[in-house]
């Protein structure tokens, strides 16, 4: 195999202490101190960037944090990996960051990372590799749940616990993961990789208790990082305030220390309605989610403010938005019962009944009418945003009812009282519910449409909007509840690595049955084998093989009932320089660190 080597940006050195500075830059970084420069435009120090947020974030934890909310205000604002992404460039790729270079073996099999020296975390204690493999620590640990730990996950041994790299100290800026297989991609796995102090937290992993540390409401001095900002202050319902890290470790190409805002602020609109709103008054900067609905007004808003207000669509999602079954097996440890009824669980895991369901469900008129056109039906959990890795020789359920009403007939579902509601071979009335966010219009009219659809082919069904909190919760904790309507958020960059949490039947973010001890179907099985081969070969071609092959399987399984992507599209006021949108998310802060105000 070729050796593989990235070559990191020259180091750069701070322009010599005579050039002018501002006034701003008392904090600058000393003369002499390898540093990050950032070549791009320069811009002026100062100002506020005001964006939106649809509800409260559950939690300042970056390693336990899932949903798209609450990782949206902490990556890149608030933490840093050990190397970047540029998602914003063409085309995007990784960056240094917090590394002078990597570097890997032949094989791919040794990954060696050489850590830029003289970084500080925002409370101004000195980063180390000894925090990265606290970090790794952090993640790998069994009693603190996350998805970071499945993207590092290589297989499983004979007592069926996980394999995971090993990492290494070689000195205090150097650290060298050793993998057990070949993993060409491995940088995807990094850039999964939220640095935590070691200093804040080491004894909190210590006592088990750092799963339950860095709440909303802890003290705003507890929230350390390495990202452009530090966590001020939340008010539940109404903002969070983010301000400048006075120790952030970029500097621009004239020797100023980043990022150039003072603080950035989110405002909590709790609805989509009210965030436009916002934003067309003028009390939000920028929409880094533009409802499809609202599409329509804010291009009108921006055509009526020529210079001033910017509508930019960005095509089809790389995100998708999607159904799935409980199909747990397991006991609830409290009430010893199991977590679904038998039948229930008989018929949610049943392969037919979900493609049933699958025909039964109008995607062309869920994206007409709830998306108001701007969306596109799926199949699988690849979008074809995905030119790299997306494949079209998937399974496709075309709105099909009378196919829908054949499958539930072939597994013995009968309108047996003739009032119109199908019951199985023992009597039971198939009903059930759907929950869903409730602080997502779009995905609450899409539990309502969907549960019409499905009442037209004789199933009962009924939906229920609840606090995002409650569905997280109730997915990956409680298991009490019997279907969701949810979607996933791309990870950066898109591809086989980022999926590895949701695809692992061992995954936390295996959302039909998550954190399975071993696989309890033959389909998850291969899956499971899929992915871990995948990385091992060192060609694209065989690579994108095997990934097609998987989103055949996922398609003809249907864990997650894959039903539409959406059209993305963000908005902003055009005052604010080296704004870059991109597809991917953030979408318009991945580069917050640049963002300056125009004076």
């Amino acid at each position: 195999m070729k050796k593989i080597i990235v070559v990191a940006l020259t180091v750069a050195l701070v322009l010599a202490a005579g050039c002018k500075r501002s006034k701003r830059n008392r904090d600058d970084i000393p003369a002499g101190q390898p540093v990050y420069t950032y070549q791009g435009e320069v811009g002026t120090p100062g100002g506020t960037l005001v964006l939106e947020l649809q509800t409260n974030i559950s939690t300042l934890n970056v390693i336990t944090a899932t949903d798209n909310i609450t990782t949206y205000v902490l990556w890149y604002h608030l933490y840093r990996c050990l190397i970047d992404f540029r998602n914003g460039d063409d085309p995007p790729q990784y960056d240094p960051g917090l590394c002078t270079s990597w570097e890997s073996n032949a094989d791919a099999t040794q990954w060696t990372f050489h850590l830029r020296p003289g970084v500080q975390w925002s409370d101004g204690e000195p980063f180390t590799a000894d925090d990265v493999l606290f970090t790794y620590d952090v993640i790998r640990n069994e009693n603190v749940p996350n998805a970071i730990r499945d993207t590092f996950n290589e297989g499983i041994d004979v007592n069926g616990k996980p394999i995971f790299p090993d990492l290494v100290k070689i000195d205090d800026h150097t650290v060298q993961f050793n993998l057990h297989r070949p993993n060409g991609m491995f940088l995807d796995s990094i850039f999964n990789m939220w640095l935590v102090p070691k200093h804040k937290w080491e004894s909190a992993l210590a006592d088990g208790t750092f799963k339950d540390k860095m709440t909303t409401a802890d003290d705003p001095a507890n929230i350390v990082g390495l990202g452009p900002f530090r966590f001020k202050e939340h008010t539940p319902d109404q903002s969070i305030v983010l301000e400048r890290n006075p120790y952030f470790w970029k500097q621009d190409r004239n020797g100023q220390r980043l990022p150039y805002l003072d603080r950035l602020i989110f405002v909590i609109g709790r609805d989509a309605t009210t965030i436009n709103n916002k934003f067309q008054a003028g009390e939000i900067d920028v929409t880094t989610r533009v409802r499809a609905e609202d599409f329509g007004s804010l291009k009108g808003f921006a055509d009526r403010n020529p210079g001033v207000a910017v509508l930019q669509d960005l095509g089809v999602s790389y995100d998708t938005q999607f159904i799935a079954f409980n199909q747990n097996t397991g006991t609830n440890p409290q009430t010893g019962q199991p977590y679904l009824a038998e039948w229930k669980q008989r018929l949610f895991r049943n392969q037919k009944f979900r493609q049933a369901v699958s025909y039964a469900i109008d995607r062309e008129g869920l994206a007409n009418t709830v998306f108001v056109g701007r969306a596109v039906p799926i199949y699988t959990f690849v979008t074809p945003a995905d030119v790299k890795w997306y494949s079209d020789d998937i399974m496709k359920y075309p709105y099909d009812p009378a196919r829908a009403r054949a499958l539930l007939a072939e597994i013995g579902l009968r309108d047996r009282n003739h009032d119109g509601i199908l019951e199985d071979q023992y009597g039971n009335t198939i009903e059930f519910n759907i929950i869903t966010n409730s602080s997502n219009s779009q995905r609450v009219k899409m539990a309502s449409f969907i549960a019409n659809n499905l009442r037209d082919v004789g199933l009962k069904v009924t939906s229920t909007p609840i606090a995002l909190s409650q569905v997280v919760e109730m997915s990956q904790s409680s298991f009490n509840y019997d279907a969701l309507v949810l979607g996933w958020g791309i990870g950066v960059p898109p591809g086989p690595l980022n999926t590895t949490n949701i695809l692992l039947s061992s995954g936390l973010n295996h959302v039909c049955f998550p954190s399975q001890k071993s696989p309890s179907t033959e389909w998850e099985a291969e899956v499971n084998r899929l992915v871990q081969e995948l990385p091992t070969h060192p060609d694209f071609e065989t690579q994108k093989k095997i990934y097609a092959q998987i989103q055949r399987i996922w398609s003809e399984q249907l864990p997650e009932i894959n039903l539409v992507a959406q059209k993305e599209a963000v908005a902003y006021y055009n005052k604010f320089g080296n704004i870059r949108p991109s597809p991917l998310p953030p979408r318009v802060t991945w580069n917050v660190e640049e963002i300056y105000e125009k004076k």
